[in-house]
């Protein structure tokens, strides 16, 4: 392949990316001679979307090439990345070390730091204590929903409900703040663990039979105050919930794991 046609695959996999089509993007990459491919930047962007794919063997060869020419914050932190995803902690922690030398500041350092401390299955303390450090520069949903999970699992509940009522509070809607609604739900008592998996599961498999209490119409619908966190949820949040919070009451409300794997549909 010439010159020519890997500058034109790889402006056709930049769109692709921008679009988020991250899948269609790797098979475009697929079909370019990477070792003719010179371009730091283009090498950064292919090793971004194998990383994306899952793909961290090919990611990490690619991403050393750029490491020899230049050891920039960019291809640093995609290396710590990667290594993360490769759960090579070795690798992870000199990257780390590298990436903190050129970005000292920069706040990811403590999500890096959260996510290879959970690699080793350090204690909950010391996950909650990088998480808590990233909250003090700046308050994100995703982490915040982490941290109150954690607070969960190592069973102290007041800062767990505390914590889910300042990501309710902060951020008011999305799916990181129905889930903290559920879970502070659950660990106060308003609704019990049952309750939780029986109407996931019935979403997830499209159970259209719940009764007309459960689905009121518009006039007999009650005040929102008077609903649980569950009844309050849209259908597009349940959906958005159902892909992935099968994993969440797994692990968070239930040790019995065969509730949810006799369902007929999988929540991934």
């Amino acid at each position: 392949m010439g010159r020519y046609s890997i500058i034109v695959k790889t402006e056709e996999v930049r769109r692709r990316v921008q679009a988020g089509k991250f899948d269609s993007a790797m098979k475009v990459v697929e079909t370019i001679p990477l070792k003719k491919v010179r371009n730091i930047a283009d090498l950064s962007l292919f090793a971004e979307i194998y990383s994306h794919n899952k793909k961290y063997e090919e990611a990490m060869e690619l991403l050393e090439r750029v490491y020899k020419k230049s050891k920039t914050r960019r291809v640093l932190y995609q290396m710590v990345l990667v290594s993360i995803g490769k759960k090579n902690i070795l690798d992870a922690e000199r990257y780390l070390e590298e990436y903190k030398e050129v970005a000292p500041k920069d706040l990811s350092i403590y999500i890096f730091r959260y996510k290879i401390d959970k690699l080793k299955k350090e204690p909950y303390e010391v996950l909650i204590e990088s998480l808590r450090k990233l909250k003090d520069h700046t308050y994100m949903e995703k982490w915040a929903y982490e941290l109150a999970k954690l607070y969960y699992k190592a069973g102290m509940e007041e800062e767990c409900i505390q914590e889910c009522s300042d990501l309710i509070l902060w951020f008011g809607v999305g799916s990181y703040v129905e889930k903290a609604k559920i879970l502070r739900a659950y660990y106060s008592g308003e609704v019990a663990k049952e309750e939780i998996i029986d109407k996931l599961k019935k979403r997830v498999s499209g159970d259209n039979s719940l009764s007309e209490q459960e689905n009121p119409t518009k006039s007999e619908e009650v005040e929102p105050t008077n609903k649980t966190p569950l009844e309050n949820l849209e259908d597009n949040e349940w959906k958005e919930l159902s892909e992935n919070v099968g994993k969440e009451v797994e692990e968070l409300l239930a040790d019995e794991q065969s509730e949810l794997n006799n369902s007929d549909q999988k929540m991934d």
